[in-house]
């Protein structure tokens, strides 16, 4: 399939801000304040995110753990700066059995500015994603790119590609 197609088979949308394509698949009824800054939150939330080649999702940080599961079609190359216990930042492959150094599964902690892109000569990347508390799109937050170049200047090249 082509990642039209995809797109209109699952009924994904434009996501705004981030880029890419997304549908919201469950939204708990039950909310939480959220531990980061009080404000109330579904316990959680998941979503289909895909990346047609070409597209990223923008460098951002949320408040909040998400863990990304690969769904199908290419590897997606993830960067995590600012990341617990990572202070040089890390590049992480998400995609399918097989593929070499990748990963099925990635939890991206609370506060980690992220950011993704088809990796190689795939058309698309389907991922799911889970957050817990849940998203709202007052949460997400674009870092300071600049500042980020400066900080992992090693990372430059792919900052500037995600920004």
């Amino acid at each position: 399939m082509t990642a039209a197609e995809v797109i209109q088979f699952l009924r994904l949308e434009p996501l705004p801000g981030e880029g890419g394509w997304y549908r919201e698949t469950w939204r708990s009824a039950n909310t939480c304040p959220h531990p980061a800054h009080g404000s109330i939150r579904p316990l959680g939330t998941t979503i289909l995110y895909l990346l047609a080649k070409g597209e990223c999702s923008r460098l951002h940080r949320l408040p909040g753990v998400e863990v990304y599961f690969h769904q199908g079609g290419a590897s997606l190359e993830m960067l995590l700066l600012e990341e617990p216990d990572q202070p040089e930042g890390r590049r992480v492959i998400l995609g399918p059995i097989g593929f070499p150094n990748a990963l099925q599964q990635v939890v991206v902690p609370a506060g980690t500015v992220q950011g993704s892109r088809v990796l190689g000569d795939g058309d698309w990347s389907l991922v799911g994603t889970a957050m817990a508390p849940g998203f709202d799109f007052a949460d997400w937050a674009q870092p300071d790119l600049t500042a980020l170049v400066k900080r992992y200047s090693g990372w430059a090249d792919l900052i500037r590609a995600l920004g």
